[in-house]
């Protein structure tokens, strides 16, 4: 983890800077996505205050707090962020539990329409059945739709279950 920790109108002594660091080290115990950690502690007159942010992969965690002393206001935003990404486990785990429930439930009731849940674009040149054969060969997918160079049309050439392969092609008749 990349940890950045910037004093703004404070001394940064190697004490604060330690503390601070460890306490952000504390929190990756708790959640190990965290890519980049960054804090800013700060001082305005009598007060102190510390700004954190925390970047895992897809969530970003952010808190402020500020007291009369630096290392409460350290203390104080850590556990903002801890109580965030307590709050943000619990959401996955209710999001994991959910799916898995619904999962169930579609097992035993069809859906009244079903969902597309994958797009696969892919280059389209024209080629022959036999390019076409060749490149599921390469591939190994099950079919591949192409263009027919020969008909200019749209074909779909499949993986048949005792090895060979099929042709679909369209009929305007």
């Amino acid at each position: 983890m990349n940890v950045n920790i910037t004093g703004r109108h404070l001394k940064m002594d190697d004490d604060i800077r330690t503390y601070a660091e460890e306490k952000i080290h504390k929190a990756e115990t708790f959640f190990d996505r965290i890519i980049e950690a960054h804090m800013v502690l700060s001082a305005e007159k009598h007060r102190r205050i510390a700004e954190v942010t925390l970047n895992a992969k897809g969530v970003a965690f952010h808190a402020r707090e500020e007291t009369e002393n630096i290392f409460a206001s350290i203390d104080s935003v850590m556990e903002k962020v801890d109580s965030q990404i307590r709050r943000y486990k619990e959401k996955l785990k209710d999001r994991k539990h959910q799916s898995v429930v619904e999962v169930s439930e579609s097992e035993s009731e069809p859906e009244e329409e079903p969902l597309i849940v994958k797009v696969h674009k892919f280059p389209s040149k024209p080629m022959t059945v036999q390019e076409a054969v060749d490149q599921i060969m390469e591939s190994g997918y099950g079919f591949l739709m192409f263009s027919n160079s020969q008909t200019d049309q749209v074909n779909v050439v499949y993986r048949r279950k005792n090895g060979n392969y099929g042709l679909i092609e369209p009929d305007f008749e």
